[in-house]
């Protein structure tokens, strides 16, 4: 919609033998003779050769893909490891790298020595560099991770790793067939207070687990709604932006984060905050395959803004045997009391139900409360994941990937679950209180939560709120295939910008 052209930064290399364009891009980077024979070569040289760089002293250089508010504090945490340096950024925002690299400046990096591309081939295309961060928007979590694991590059890729389901399995055919230590950035798999506290369920000290409940209630506002398009600020190389996304006008205020609002960019609030909860109860309840079947309720309200994706969302399934409600609330609680909601305490994390009470929290920690619901009889402090940029670093060094705490396989499953809430809420359509009565049924939980939006939005003086009730979708619990016949198969595989496709790899 801007005239996408090419740009003529110093980081740009269309032509580049690592990575060319349209259906070349998924051809692989060597021969298959060469490879053979550099499998070979590391077969009787040992596990060293499989590091890029390193050397003796094991340091890991690292580049940075994406350079936002994250990244730039994922950055700062990697640099503060022993024997980790931040040697290259790339953004296709200029002024995002320029203040990326100050930020490390303020840290002890020489953000002189520090290289910067715009285009993030050229950065893949740099010997010297053992790993890299993945932290651009949700559009591009797929394919930069892919390309660098092609480019022999290990990984730690932000969440959620992919941005729609077909794209989800070809990252984790990618894993297995370039071989590199890939990590995704669910910081609660690092975390003492989740695992502690499932590990006390797990034992039954709280009785069977009877059903979880995913909060995910943040305090936003509404993007705005312009009557012209907005034109990408002159920093940026909109076709580098963009990548795989198509080429649509722009109708928010701000160029930047608000992506995640759309369904060309982002994923919504269930693809923002939650695989973070989805990843937890998935592994409270034993990981393993997909749910057999999902359904969503949810709706845009209040804001009267450019966004698409749903600001309160609830979606519903089962997995292994316990019903998972996920509730997501991004609406303060009136137009003037900005606030959020609550539910049983909790803001951000799970309410795990039990016969004999529940565990409630997240990644800032967990908590066990009785039968009464009110006292906490165990408590299991959090550290924020303090340590999991560091397992990363380990498994680079020592190659090994079964020492990755958030290993790709549950993180794709984790965002796959999010997708399909989606997929579900976009081939639905409004529905009146009849109907929506009649889809919940018996489900107890979903009828309370879809009660409490209705008198929070009472509160927001609308009294009739339409909410789009999502199709029912069957899902193949073993491949995550969606089963029910009409789905538009765009949603399921987005059609890619032929420059920027997701090589086809599963």
């Amino acid at each position: 919609m801007f005239g996408v052209k090419e740009s003529t930064d110093e980081g740009r290399s269309f032509g580049s033998a690592m990575f060319p364009m349209n259906s070349e891009i998924s051809r692989p980077l060597v021969s298959r003779r060469r490879l053979l024979r550099l499998c070979g070569m590391a077969a009787l040289a040992g596990p060293s050769i499989v590091r890029a760089a390193g050397g003796a002293n094991n340091t890991v250089r690292m580049g940075v893909i994406g350079c936002g508010s994250r990244a730039q504090g994922l950055a700062a945490q990697f640099a503060k490891i022993k024997g980790v340096e931040i040697v290259a950024l790339s953004d296709a925002d200029r002024n995002r790298m320029d203040s990326t690299a100050k930020g490390l400046a303020s840290r002890g990096v020489d953000s002189e020595k520090v290289g910067k591309f715009q285009d993030y081939r050229k950065l893949l295309e740099r010997k010297d560099i053992d790993a890299v961060m993945v932290a651009s928007p949700n559009h591009w979590h797929t394919l930069h991770a892919i390309h660098a694991m092609q480019a022999g590059k290990d990984v730690y890729l932000e969440k959620p790793v992919s941005h729609g389901v077909w794209e989800g399995r070809q990252l984790v055919a990618a894993e297995r067939k370039f071989g590199r230590i890939l990590a995704a950035g669910l910081q609660s798999r690092s975390c003492p207070g989740p695992a502690e506290g499932f590990r006390f369920v797990r034992d039954g000290n709280l009785g069977r687990i009877l059903a979880v409940h995913i909060c995910c209630f943040k305090d936003r506002t509404g993007i705005g709604k312009r009557s012209e398009p907005l034109r990408p600020p002159s920093s940026v190389d909109y076709n580098l932006w963009l990548g795989p996304a198509a080429d649509q006008p722009l109708f928010r205020n701000q160029f930047h984060y608000d992506w995640h609002w759309f369904w060309n960019t982002g994923n919504g609030e269930i693809g923002n905050q939650a695989p973070h909860e989805i990843d937890m109860a998935n592994w409270l309840l034993g990981d393993g395959g997909m749910p057999g079947a999902i359904r969503g309720v949810g709706g845009r309200f209040g804001w009267n803004d450019a966004g698409q994706t749903p600001n309160m969302q609830v979606a519903w399934y089962e997995k292994s045997g316990v019903p998972v409600v996920i509730e997501v609330n991004d609406l303060q609680l009136t137009p003037k009391r900005k606030v959020t909601s609550v539910r049983d305490g909790i803001r951000i994390g799970l309410v795990v139900h039990c016969e004999g009470g529940q565990l409630r929290g997240g990644l800032g920690g967990t908590y066990a409360v009785g039968p009464d619901g009110k006292k906490a009889i165990r408590k299991f402090p959090g550290d924020g994941g303090a340590r999991h940029q560091e397992n990363f670093i380990e498994a680079v060094r020592s190659r090994r990937s079964d020492s990755i705490a958030a290993k790709v396989v549950p993180a794709e499953r984790a965002a796959a679950i999010a997708h399909l809430a989606n997929i579900s809420h976009r081939s639905g359509k409004p529905a009146d209180a009849a109907v929506l009565d009649e889809a919940i049924g018996s489900n107890d939980a979903v009828r309370r939560v879809i009660a409490d939006h209705r008198k929070h939005l009472a509160d927001w003086g609308l009294d009739k709120p339409e909410f789009v009730l999502g199709r029912a979708l069957s899902i193949d619990p073993a491949t995550g295939a969606i089963l029910t016949d009409g789905i538009d198969p765009t949603l399921t595989r987005r059609p890619d910008r032929a420059e920027f496709a997701v090589p086809e790899l599963a």
